[in-house]
């Protein structure tokens, strides 16, 4: 079995290359569960759902594309937007999604680091 960085994600429809190095964190769509302990000592859980999200992931931008300002468009937008991720071992993640944190540019890397969350699921 196969591990590793993403190859690519794509947003609205706009095709990204990821970067080659990144430890990329990916959480389905579930529950966390949380132990509590009553006051006659027994346990109970209590369970929090939660969204899908992909977080620590670089996407190299294209100034000639206005790549950087179509990311900026998405976050500003007040909808779910479709999202495809394909990691280097051919593992493919979609879902409908939005990103949350703000958006910094790294002119150095000429990437820009994404976070999202919404739904998610592995294909195939």
């Amino acid at each position: 079995m196969a591990s590793g960085a993403w190859e690519s994600i794509v947003l609205n429809g706009r095709r990204f290359t990821c970067k080659n190095d990144d430890s990329v964190k990916t959480k389905l769509p579930g529950f966390e569960n949380e132990i509590i302990v009553g006051g006659d000592g027994t346990t109970y859980q209590k369970k929090t759902r939660h969204t899908g999200s992909i977080s620590d992931i670089n996407v190299i931008c294209n100034p000639a594309n206005d790549d950087f300002e179509f990311l900026q468009e998405l976050q500003d937008s007040f909808e779910f937007f479709p999202v495809s991720g394909t990691k280097l071992d051919g593992t493919v993640y979609s879902g409908n999604m939005q990103l949350t944190d703000a958006l910094e540019h790294d002119d150095s890397e000429n990437t820009v680091s994404l976070s999202l969350e919404g739904t998610l699921e592995k294909q195939g």
